[in-house]
C-alpha cells in the first residue's frame, strides 16, 4: 500500500523522530551519513528516510524527475554497498506539487548488528544516531537475532566448586529420574547420597562434571557458562551482579512514591532456585487476601492467583535478556502488580504471540535445564495459563 502526499505531511509535521529521518536531497556528499540512518534503523526498529523535505525548516522541495531517477538509485546502492550485511529498502514516490517526494522505507534487520562501509555500527538514539562501543549491546543484538546465546557464555574465573551442590544433586536427581526408578534406588536414598554418589549411581564412571559438561552447562576446560552459574551458583552475584531482584512493595499508585511497606536487599540474591522462592515469599506476603467463604475464619485467597504468579515469574527468570546490565523489578502498588524482565521479545515475536503460547526460548541452555529445578512445562503454555486464573 503506497503512502499518499497526506500520510507524508503528516510526518513532516510531527518533525523527525526515531523512526523518520527527512533528507532534502540524497547526493554523493552526503551518502555515508543516509548510509549510517540506514545502519541505525535497521539495528533498532526500522523507520523511512524521506527525501524531497528540508529537514531544518520542514519546507517541500520537491525532486525532478531526474533527481528522482538518481536518487532512488542512490539509496538502493547504499542499502547494497554501504550497509553491512546488505539489506532490502521498499522506495516509493509520493507525488507533490512541482515534483516527487522519495520515501524509503527501511524494516528492521534479522541479522544485526549492522555497520557501515567503515566498520560503525549504528542504532537510533531519538531523532538521532549513535555509535555503539559497548560489547554488551552488541551481544544483545546477536542474541535477539539467535545468532548466539548469552547463557552459554563462559563466566571466566569459575569452576565446578563454585555450584551450590545440594541444587546439583536435586537437578540430577530429577533429569534422571528414570535411571533410577529402573536401578530401584528411591528419593530417600538419593538425599542421603552425596552428589558424586548420585553421579555414580548413573554412571560407574561418571562424574559431577562429566554429567554436566555433556549437557553443556559446563565447558570443555570446567569454565562454568552463564546458565550453570544462573541455575546453581552458589552465589552467582559475584560474578553475575545483576542476576537479581528489586521488590518493593508501595504505598500509593506511584514509582515516585517515597513510601513503602516492604522492599528487598541484598537477601534476594542467589541462584535461579532462590530467587524464585525469594520473589514468590516476597509477593505472597504483599498481596492481600480476600474472603471468598461465608465463614469469617476460613482462609482468604490472594487477590491474585499463585498460579499466575508462579508462571510470570518463571518466565522471568528464564527468558529475561543476560546481556541487559539490569536487574528483575518487582513492585507491587495498591492497584497493580508490575514485573520488568529486562530484554525486549525475542525478535520475529508479538506480545499477541506470546500471549497466544508461541514459544521462542532467548536462552537455549537455561530453557532446556532450568525445567528439572523450576516449576514449568516448557510448553510455551505458560502466558497463556496464568491469563486463565
Amino acid at each position: 500500500m503506497y503512502m499518499t502526499l497526506g500520510e507524508v505531511l503528516r510526518l513532516r509535521d510531527i518533525a523527525e523522530h526515531t523512526g523518520v529521518q527527512f533528507k532534502e536531497r540524497v547526493t554523493k556528499k552526503n551518502k555515508s551519513d543516509v548510509a549510517a540512518e540506514m545502519v541505525a534503523m535497521s539495528n533498532t526498529r526500522g523507520g523511512m528516510v524521506v527525501v524531497g523535505i528540508d529537514d531544518k525548516t520542514g519546507r517541500l522541495n520537491p525532486l525532478s524527475y531526474k533527481e528522482t531517477q538518481e536518487a532512488t538509485a542512490l539509496l538502493g546502492n547504499l542499502a547494497t554497498d554501504n550497509v553491512i550485511p546488505s539489506i532490502l529498502v521498499d522506495i516509493e514516490n509520493v507525488p507533490a506539487d512541482g515534483g516527487v517526494l522519495v520515501v524509503a522505507t527501511i524494516k528492521q534487520g534479522l541479522n544485526k548488528p549492522y555497520h557501515d562501509n567503515n566498520g560503525v555500527v549504528w542504532v537510533k538514539q531519538g531523532a538521532d544516531k549513535r555509535k555503539v562501543f559497548d560489547n554488551s549491546e552488541l551481544i544483545a543484538m546477536l542474541a535477539d537475532n539467535g545468532q548466539m546465546y548469552p547463557d552459554t557464555l563462559p563466566v571466566r574465573g569459575t569452576s565446578i566448586k563454585d555450584l551450590n551442590m545440594d541444587v546439583v544433586k536435586e537437578y540430577l536427581a530429577k533429569r534422571f529420574a528414570p535411571v533410577f526408578s529402573l536401578k530401584n534406588i528411591s528419593a530417600d536414598e538419593l538425599h542421603r547420597m552425596s552428589t558424586e554418589e548420585v553421579a555414580k549411581a548413573i554412571g560407574a564412571e561418571q562424574t559431577v562434571e562429566n554429567i554436566l559438561k555433556n549437557v553443556g552447562l559446563v565447558l570443555a576446560d570446567g569454565t562454568l557458562t552463564v546458565a550453570a552459574v544462573v541455575l546453581m551458583g552458589e552465589y552467582p552475584q559475584r560474578w553475575l551482579p545483576v542476576f537479581t531482584a528489586r521488590c518493593i512493595s508501595y504505598i500509593g499508585n506511584s514509582i515516585g512514591g517515597s513510601e513503602f511497606r516492604d522492599k528487598s536487599g541484598s537477601d534476594a540474591d542467589g541462584n535461579a532456585v532462590h530467587l524464585y522462592k525469594f520473589i514468590m515469599t516476597f509477593l505472597m506476603r504483599n498481596l492481600r487476601r480476600k474472603q471468598v467463604e461465608a465463614d469469617f475464619n476460613s482462609p482468604g485467597e490472594l487477590e491474585v492467583s499463585t498460579t499466575t504468579l508462579s508462571e510470570v515469574v518463571v518466565n522471568c527468570i528464564l527468558h529475561r535478556s543476560y546481556a541487559a546490565d539490569s536487574p528483575l523489578r518487582i513492585f507491587i502498588f495498591d492497584n497493580r502488580i508490575e514485573i520488568h524482565s529486562p530484554g525486549l521479545l525475542p525478535q520475529g515475536i508479538t506480545v499477541e504471540d506470546a500471549t497466544h503460547g508461541v514459544s521462542v526460548p532467548r536462552n537455549k541452555l537455561l530453557f532446556s535445564n532450568g525445567i528439572h529445578l523450576l516449576p514449568y512445562t516448557g510448553a510455551g503454555s505458560g502466558l497463556p495459563r496464568a491469563q486463565l486464573y
